[in-house]
């Protein structure tokens, strides 16, 4: 419809009545797609999104996931990925068990003075494919002596908590000791101070690293399975540990 201009007679186009409705038609089948995009999302199992999306993940930088989703990477891999949380936050020298060679005793020697300071780490690839292990020093998360965790385990340990808690592994918490008795008002054997001291790691990732106690388990095995020989000083420091063994659950 064309109407005269007041001023020069001219003409101009007066919008027509009904042409909101054309963007209040956009606006709602916009918001309808939205809230159904909402609610499809809300049905997927979030792990299996998180596997789909991963890829994209990784080539856009778009989409955002805690890096434990890659849950469903190899063994080899997802130990390089906590091996990497683990040095960022201490100074650790974590090396393979298996690296070290028969009858070359320097770097064992070299290792195991790492292990009495509290700075090394053994790592346990062990058989099977689905499980693998860390093995800590007693220095490295407790006080002579003592079942009460050191300061320096709680960041550690929170690593292993987090990759415990948003994964499908589920970790079991060894306590072991070295050959000396240990008779004491709070230790009645060895046996007692490794199961105390399993128990400290395994309560702290139940409390401070929120882990379902269900993916958790635990053992105390006092001196009965060394790993070094309990002859040497630097043997019964390298068999005085916490072993967490993960294992991919079915």
């Amino acid at each position: 419809m064309r109407r005269k201009n007041r001023k020069g007679g001219q003409t101009d186009t007066e919008p027509s009545q009904g042409a909101w409705m054309v963007t209040f038609s956009d606006l709602s089948t916009l918001l309808l797609t939205f809230f159904v995009l909402l609610l499809s999302m809300s049905s997927l199992d979030q792990k299996a999104f998180q596997s789909a999306f991963h890829n994209f993940n990784s080539s856009t930088g778009v989409l955002f996931f805690k890096e434990w989703s890659q849950v469903n990477l190899d063994k080899d891999l997802v130990i390089q990925e906590i091996c990497k949380s683990l040095e960022s936050i201490h100074m650790l020298d974590i090396r393979d068990i298996d690296e070290v060679p028969s009858g070359s005793p320097a770097p064992e020697r070299d290792f195991k003075l790492l292990v009495s300071s509290g700075s090394g780490v053994w790592l346990n690839k062990r058989d099977k494919s689905t499980k693998f292990s860390f093995i800590f020093s007693d220095k490295l998360l407790f006080d002579s002596g003592s079942s009460q965790l050191s300061t320096r385990a709680h960041g550690i340990l929170g690593t292993l908590a987090e990759f415990i808690a948003t994964t499908d592994y589920r970790a079991y918490v060894d306590g072991h000791t070295d050959s000396v008795p240990i008779h004491n008002d709070r230790f009645a054997s060895n046996d007692d101070l490794s199961l105390a001291r399993g128990q400290a790691v395994l309560q702290h990732l139940v409390t401070h690293g929120q882990v379902d106690p269900a993916k958790l388990a635990l053992a105390g095995y006092g001196s009965s399975h060394p790993m070094q020989d309990n002859e040497t000083s630097a043997g019964r420091a390298a068999n005085r540990r916490v072993e967490i063994i993960f294992e991919k659950m079915d």
